[in-house]
């Protein structure tokens, strides 16, 4: 079975979740709309529930793709697979023989090497 560019969805859900606002961005970025509001025309209440509902839907996105990935990452635990080295110097190719998850992120080990699970462009 092969695999082609496991890392671009993983790539392209990094590159959405950095397009959305963080819960603490998005709590500093509605207060201050709260208090610069105009008295005489305050937010409507349906407004502010779709804005906390479109915070929590995208909370809710980040978190499956983390799940989603975490997944992907520890079913490749005596797979083998090609990936190349994250400096770009060489590909490797080797069984792997288990995953970490650190600060948000998948390391697989493959030899003697742990690398990025972005890396991993070929499993079989």
């Amino acid at each position: 079975m092969t695999i082609n560019s496991i890392g671009a969805a993983q790539t392209s859900s990094d590159a959405a979740s950095r397009a959305n606002l963080d819960t603490q961005q998005f709590l500093k970025l509605l207060i201050t709309e709260l208090t610069s509001q105009n008295p005489l025309d305050p937010m409507k209440d349906r407004e502010f529930m779709a804005q906390l509902a479109a915070m929590n839907t995208a909370q809710s996105a980040e978190k499956m793709g983390k799940a989603v990935t975490a997944s992907i990452a520890a079913s490749l635990v005596g797979r083998n697979v090609q990936a190349s080295l994250p400096d770009g110097s060489a590909n490797i190719e080797g069984k792997v023989e288990w995953v970490e998850f650190a600060n948000g992120t998948a390391r697989v080990r493959v030899g003697e090497h742990t690398i990025p699970f972005e890396s991993v462009y070929k499993v079989y």
